[in-house]
């Protein structure tokens, strides 16, 4: 009988569906995490804010939370976690015989892998990480041989996407230890919520003061600098100053957020709701704050597309699937994961340089006059859906 302990740094939003799908489907698993952040309100330092998701992140499959050290944080760097206990042994007693891992950055998964195969177990990997982002030339020796010693105990990869299919492919991982494990949201949730909220849309453009004939570009994710958000206002004062109506709607929160604020006309903001109206000539936004899971399609349902204008440290975007689950066309920089598969092959002109502030302006220019047909974005996003890797893990541990 085959068994599969599933490690992961905490219950996130977009993998626990993933788990529910394959133990309703028959495969004997439990999911083993470091820590419990996201279960309860925690407090993350990136979006300001202590909040838990909404979803029922624990149910619909067996799990464990494993021995860490004290004050273990997904976001505390290499040694933010550490395992405490014998992981061999319960490898052992557990019965394992397929050890599923999902990244590298912290010591623990490190730990668990060395540990798995000391003991002959057969593991398999899925990470994030690309081959868009140019390597330091000092480092790069030092990190290709960590890497290599990582990879040679991984007997098979899922790979996410292209980009990230590639970085193994350098690393001389062969074909043969490469299935498809690629990357998304819950396609289904989404859509359906969506059509669920539609009949709302013009109350939630009236709450959030956007107006009816106004085309709204919305940007969701962390105010932080890696993602960029201000290139956005940037980009739409050049696109007001043709003329053209628009408004922006950031979904978040973060360390910009005042600079956010001080680069637009103000409609609505989180804390003090709406302040301001619509004036020609400038950027009007509004800045919803953070929006929880079951909350988030409202703001999808409200926009006309999405823009993400991340750097290379968005390895993928799985706004972007979210977005086109809800039928809506992206913007998406060229560092961006998801930029290759998702955006190319619905418009190649809706891929932008990243920074470019006139190239991002020219993609919204496109897009305002040429959308893009709904039906070619549900079929291509539904190909991006947990069937893809639970076919791969079923093959691997048949």
């Amino acid at each position: 009988m085959k068994k599969i302990a599933i490690i992961s740094t905490h219950p996130i939003q977009y993998q626990v569906p993933l788990w529910q799908k394959m133990a309703s489907e028959g495969i004997d698993l439990e999911v083993w995490f470091f820590t419990d952040f996201g279960t309860k309100s925690t407090y993350d330092i990136e979006f300001n804010k202590t909040f838990a998701w909404d979803l029922p992140m624990l149910d619909g499959y067996n799990y464990r939370f494993l021995n860490v050290n004290k004050n273990a944080s997904p976001n505390g760097g290499f040694k933010g976690i550490i395992l405490k206990e014998n992981i061999k042994k319960i490898l052992k007693d557990s019965n394992i015989t397929h050890v599923y891992i999902n990244g590298w950055q912290v010591l623990a998964y490190w730990q668990v892998l060395w540990a798995a195969k000391s003991i002959g177990l057969k593991t398999f990997f899925k990470g994030e990480s690309n081959d868009l982002k140019p390597e330091n030339k000092w480092k790069w020796p030092f990190k290709k041989l960590l890497l290599h010693q990582f990879f040679n105990r991984i007997d098979y990869f899922l790979y996410i996407g292209t980009a990230n299919k590639r970085l193994y492919e350098k690393h001389g991982v062969t074909n043969r230890k490469l299935f498809p494990g690629l990357y998304c949201v819950d396609n289904n949730r989404f859509s359906h919520s969506k059509q669920l909220s539609f009949s709302e849309r013009i109350t939630l453009r009236k709450k959030w003061g956007i107006a009816d004939k106004s085309f709204c570009f919305i940007f969701s994710g962390k105010f932080i600098n890696k993602k960029r958000p201000l290139d956005i206002i940037k980009a739409a004062k050049l696109i007001v100053e043709q003329g053209k109506n628009i408004h922006l709607l950031f979904v978040g929160d973060g360390e910009l957020y005042d600079e956010i604020k001080g680069l637009s006309n103000v409609i609505y903001d989180k804390e003090n709701g709406i302040t301001n109206t619509f004036k020609n000539g400038l950027v009007n936004i509004s800045i919803a704050g953070f929006l929880n899971q079951t909350e988030i399609v409202h703001a999808y349902v409200v926009a006309d597309a999405l823009i993400l204008p991340s750097d290379f440290g968005e390895t993928w975007g799985l706004v972007v699937n979210e977005a086109m689950a809800c039928e809506l066309p992206c913007i998406v920089s060229n560092q961006c994961g998801s930029s290759e598969d998702l955006v190319k092959p619905i418009d190649k002109n809706l891929v932008f340089e990243t920074g470019n502030i006139s190239d991002l302006s020219r993609a919204m220019s496109h897009l305002l006059n040429e959308a893009p047909n709904k039906d070619k974005i549900k079929n291509l996003i539904s190909q991006y859906s947990y069937d893809s890797t639970i076919q791969s893990v079923k093959e691997i541990i048949t």
